[in-house]
């Protein structure tokens, strides 16, 4: 072999190396992304927000159903979440599928998914669930 193969072969180890050092990263970050917190304000803002989604339920469980997606599809936009489908929390996959079978029992157990993926993305410790549950109506 050659000086200028040897070189070709060693550039090419190396973009590999570098390669696998980067998907290497990307798959243990890829679990979860950082996000942004939410201030006090803005986590009322949704708490409050998502009280009066779930109180209509009832009364009108596929609009209530929509809201809830658009209210946490909001919120995680403000968090700075990645929000391509495969990057979305699986309770909010979850919440899609079930709503997409349609009737009242898959509603509500959309709404169920919902309200745990708002319940961790707003930050709500198990302590401090109160909130989100003062007025308002059970859907379980």
């Amino acid at each position: 072999m050659d000086s200028t193969t040897l070189v070709i072969v060693g550039v090419v180890v190396l973009v590999v190396i570098v390669a696998l050092i980067v998907l290497s990263r990307r798959s243990s970050v890829g679990g979860r992304p950082a996000l942004k917190a939410l201030t006090p304000e803005a986590r009322d803002r949704y708490l409050a927000r998502w009280d009066e989604i779930e109180s209509r339920f009832l009364e009108a469980p596929e609009e209530a159903v929509r809201e809830a997606d658009a209210l946490i599809l909001a919120m995680l936009g403000e968090r700075e979440h990645p929000l391509g489908h495969e990057r979305l929390p699986e309770g909010m996959r979850q919440a899609r599928k079930d709503a997409s079978r349609g009737g009242t029992e898959g509603m509500r157990v959309a709404m169920l998914h919902y309200r745990a993926v708002m319940e961790e993305m707003a930050g709500v410790p198990d302590a401090g669930r109160e909130p989100m549950q003062r007025g308002r109506r059970e859907i379980a």
